[in-house]
């Protein structure tokens, strides 16, 4: 049986190197309009369906696609199309340099109140800097789809949001307390915006693959 460690895995780099030819499967994959079939894939790419499969196979394995059954059509089992885990942007990589230079430096002050408090304030500033006020006539930018940009791999329940990847895992694992008050922060910016004083709450390493957000419905 595989080690199924709680909490989340660590988010997907914008151009992983080193997966030689499935990084061309994976690139047809984030090219295509929409989830997609093996046949769909080894097309693309020029390469035979079960060559491509075990390069889905490696995909699956690092998080960096998805499956899921087709609509049935028939008998017979249904097909399985595939899909990329959001590529980071230039969001994530902002996020992890500045969050980490920050969290770096507050690891280095201690793991006491003061630096959770300091920590999640930093949080805070960093979220609301994301989400500015939306122009007239636009819809404000929803919460789900900023921590997707950020690297967080969100999949919501009602008003439970399960972080199955995390951008700063490393550091995070190492010194949850501040790490972490960061990413609260970071929500608490996010949903305050328009939104009074609501505010959210973090289960780190809740379950196996995620870590547990739960925010106001109306966030």
């Amino acid at each position: 049986m595989k080690n199924n460690p709680l909490g989340p895995r660590p988010a997907p780099e914008a151009d992983p190197g080193g997966l030689g030819a499935a990084g061309l499967v994976l690139a047809a994959i984030r090219e295509a309009a929409g989830p997609v079939r093996v046949g769909e894939i080894a097309q693309a790419v020029g390469s035979h369906d079960n060559t491509v499969r075990g390069h889905l196979a490696a995909l699956l394995e690092l998080g960096l696609v998805e499956s899921e059954a087709a609509p049935a059509q028939g008998r017979g089992r249904p097909a399985v199309l595939y899909s990329a885990e959001p590529r980071p942007g230039v969001r994530t990589d902002e996020f992890r340099s500045l969050a980490g230079a920050f969290a770096a430096d507050l690891v280095t002050q201690g793991s006491g109140r003061q630096v959770r408090e300091r920590a999640r304030r930093i949080g805070r500033t960093w979220g609301e800097s994301l989400t500015p006020p939306p122009a007239k006539g636009a819809a404000p930018q929803d919460l789900d789809s900023v921590l997707a940009d950020l690297g967080f791999g969100p999949q919501r329940d009602a008003d439970v949001v399960r972080l199955t990847t995390c951008p700063l895992l490393d550091l995070a694992v190492a010194n949850p307390d501040v790490i972490c008050q960061v990413h609260l922060g970071l929500v608490d910016g996010i949903i305050d915006r328009g939104e009074g004083d609501a505010e959210a709450e973090l289960t780190p390493f809740a379950e196996p693959g995620a870590c547990l957000l739960r925010v106001p419905r109306t966030a």
